[in-house]
């Protein structure tokens, strides 16, 4: 089966590939064996502000009286305001990426989920306003080290689970066994993401579905499988 050239989509922006994670890392720091509830409360809280007022104007105070706990209890478990930014940044990413998996996973075509794949990031990334601005950094929620700590995330995330969808096509025959994945997976992205970008602050200067028509057929020829 080689992949239908005209229904290709790429997505632009599971496991965070190594280099990211240790990048995070450096600014990131929860415990991973605490699952209490006024963790929870911290997250759900510091979401909930970081959502309304953006990044600079939430404050720990903010969090931690919302959440009604004390300062003491949000430093348990993080680091920083910047740590409990992370924290909300990949709670979010994980419900995507729950979702995205879900279809990368299931039955049908490569080109038929990678299809799904996009209409569901263009749905996700146009109402979650704090996942947009921490990747595209075109809102004033976040911005400086924790946008681009936060943008590093979902890169990788994404990136990894294109390489799946790519591994996938492989198994199948549908993509060249000669394809070098994680090449492959990082330029998908990267030409994907201007194009969703563009879709998204409405600036193209050609229709979407052109665009994506003629990106289909370009990514489609270094896809799929030569003829003999």
């Amino acid at each position: 089966m080689t992949i239908d050239q005209t229904m290709i989509l790429v997505i632009p922006c599971q496991r965070v590939l190594s280099t990211a994670e240790n990048a995070v890392s450096r600014g990131f720091r929860m415990n991973q064996a605490s699952s209490s509830r006024p963790e929870q409360r911290l997250i759900d809280s510091a979401e909930a502000r970081f959502r309304r007022f953006g990044y600079k104007r939430t404050t720990v105070d903010d969090i931690t009286g919302d959440a009604g706990t004390g300062k003491g209890s949000l430093y348990l478990h993080f680091d920083s305001k910047q740590a409990v930014y992370m924290a909300v940044v990949e709670a979010s990413i994980e419900r995507f990426v729950a979702s995205a998996s879900n279809l990368s996973g299931g039955s049908g075509s490569i080109p038929a989920r990678l299809r799904a794949l996009v209409e569901l990031t263009i749905d996700h990334y146009g109402q979650d306003e704090l996942l947009c601005s921490s990747l595209f950094g075109n809102t004033g929620l976040v911005d400086g080290d924790v946008s681009r700590m936060a943008a590093d995330l979902q890169r990788a995330r994404i990136r990894s689970l294109l390489r799946e969808l790519l591994e996938s096509g492989l198994r199948e025959g549908s993509v060249r066994a000669d394809l070098d994945l994680d090449a492959a997976a990082a330029v998908v992205f990267e030409i994907g993401w201007a194009v969703v970008r563009s879709a998204l602050e409405g600036d193209s200067q050609i229709p979407l579905d052109r665009a994506l028509r003629t990106l289909n057929q370009i990514v489609g020829l270094g896809l799929s499988p030569r003829s003999r």
